[in-house]
């Protein structure tokens, strides 16, 4: 039951209490508590300790775990802070039927005229569908039913009934769409998928759209489109028209991770085209936009995406404009984050680690380097063969060559050739042409750099490394010659989408 630890220990201090609190009213199993309890003090899961500590038989221990999962998830879904928006208007149209049933009628339309109005105000087209026919049934139950009251219900119930479907219809064709770009980005090439996603997406119209829900699903699927046909430009401005639709709306005042997700969409277009001021700005303003939220708010999928952005652009930033103090400042507080289990998986970890110690190689602190390779090795123990591995493998192997320890070189080199061959392991694009260049200066028969760097898809990093190789330059000339700024004029106070956002905050 590793997931039952797992979930016991991504719980906030509250939630902790909470679920204790209920345990320890059911006096009827206390072993289901001492459990609870024993899990959440486990910093890595032992089932065999479980099991001495308990002082019950294995089958009956693995019982009384998989009831406990069972029943912190009940708790849980009753935890105020945990609910949905629709669970708490749920649980407001069981009040309405309540006072229904009590004959405490006029305070049931009270209830569900509130209810209304807040559903309306957040778009929740089926409970006010459902609100509305219980309001008929109170004006029923009331007496005072009329032709006008009943026309009025009626309009309201086809008005919620067409913004639900065309909330249907639209998340179709975002299926559709969606399934295009899986198929173009991970299974071929094809220039008919561009011409299939016009298609799919060429009837949608922005300006018909009734609610706000509706709009944003248009924004995901033109965003869909535009990163299938390659037009960046207009991928990045959607993007912005869409933060400000989320930001700006009620309906989405608590949707933190869909705002997260949108925003790091328009880092896109700033790394692309080396708008590094510009990136440096945005990251600002997503860590003072969140940080409320982090302050307050245990989710772990919004904490893990938030902090993966974060990690991986702040390192992307260092790349172009290293500063060994913001560094150093950067990597404790990733160790932080992870003493604290604001990140629990183990893939996002690996691959904040690898940015780490790629950032640390190319601003030519290699000592730095080999600890975090030593922690992400002992953390990746059982994917040996995954790419973030070989990735690990491949910085282990550059860190070396560059510090002229060429034994360790020669010797891990030969071992990762060996590993790949044996495993017929597959590389992407980069990491095979970053591992030709190392094979190349271990048998010396170098080609002319631009072959390798000509040979280079989506890595901008790898430029660096091949040039640090093959010419020894130093780094910082590599990067004044091949990673230069585009954006020296900008300035962040006549950002005009940045302050119309920022009134919001």
């Amino acid at each position: 039951m590793k997931k039952l630890h797992q979930l016991i220990n991504s719980l906030s201090q509250g939630e902790k209490r909470f679920v204790k609190i209920r345990l320890n009213g059911n006096k009827t199993d206390s072993s289901l508590t001492s459990h609870f309890e024993f899990l959440s003090r486990q910093r890595r899961y032992n089932f065999n300790k479980l099991v001495i500590k308990g002082g019950r038989s294995v089958k009956l221990t693995r019982s009384n775990l998989s009831l406990l999962y069972e029943v912190v998830l009940k708790h849980l879904r009753s935890y105020a802070v945990n609910k949905s928006v629709e669970q708490n208007f749920r649980d407001d149209l069981s009040d309405i039927k309540n006072l229904m049933n009590k004959g405490l009628i006029e305070e049931s339309k009270i209830q569900c005229l509130k209810l209304i109005k807040k559903a309306n105000i957040r778009e929740e087209f089926e409970i006010i569908k459902s609100a509305y026919k219980d309001l008929w049934n109170i004006h029923m139950l009331n007496g005072n039913l009329n032709e006008s009251i009943n026309t009025d219900i009626q309009s309201k119930l086809t008005a919620a009934n067409e913004n639900k479907q065309e909330l249907i219809d639209l998340e179709a064709v975002y299926r559709d769409a969606t399934t295009i770009y899986y198929q173009y980005f991970f299974h071929k090439r094809d220039s008919k998928f561009q011409e299939d996603i016009k298609l799919v997406t060429e009837n949608i119209n922005r300006e018909s759209l009734q609610s706000a829900k509706a709009k944003h699903v248009f924004f995901e699927i033109k965003a869909v489109e535009y990163i299938v046909l390659g037009n960046i430009d207009s991928h990045h401005e959607l993007r912005k028209e869409q933060l400000y639709h989320l930001i700006s709306s009620k309906v989405f005042e608590s949707d933190d991770l869909h705002r997260l997700l949108v925003l790091s969409n328009i880092f896109i277009k700033l790394k692309s085209k080396g708008f590094i001021n510009e990136l440096s700005t945005y990251l600002d303003f997503m860590a003072d936009y969140f940080f409320p939220t982090l302050a307050i708010k245990r989710d772990s999928v919004f904490m893990e995406k938030y902090y993966d952005i974060f990690f991986l652009n702040q390192c992307y930033l260092q790349t172009w404009c290293p500063d060994a103090k913001k560094i150093l400042s950067l990597t404790e507080l990733f160790k932080d984050v992870i003493a604290k289990n604001h990140i629990s998986n183990h893939i996002l970890i690996g691959r904040i680690y690898l940015s780490l110690i790629e950032l640390y190689i190319l601003t030519g602190d290699h000592k730095s380097a080999i600890p975090l390779l030593v922690d992400f090795f002992g953390l990746s123990k059982k994917n040996k063969y995954s790419k973030h591995y070989i990735e690990g493998d491949i910085l282990f192997i550059v860190a070396n060559y560059l510090m002229n320890k060429l034994d360790t070189f020669e010797n891990s080199l030969e071992a990762l050739n060996r590993k790949i061959r044996r495993n017929e392991l597959e590389l992407d694009p980069d990491q095979l042409t970053l591992l030709e260049v190392l094979n190349s200066m271990y048998n010396n028969n170098l080609k002319e750099i631009d072959y390798y760097l000509n040979s280079l898809k989506n890595r901008q990093s790898y430029r660096i490394y091949i040039h640090k190789l093959i010419k020894s330059n130093s780094i910082d000339e590599i990067r004044k010659e091949y990673f230069i700024i585009n954006d020296s004029n900008y300035v962040p106070n006549e950002d005009i989408f940045l302050s119309s956002i920022r009134e919001f905050c």
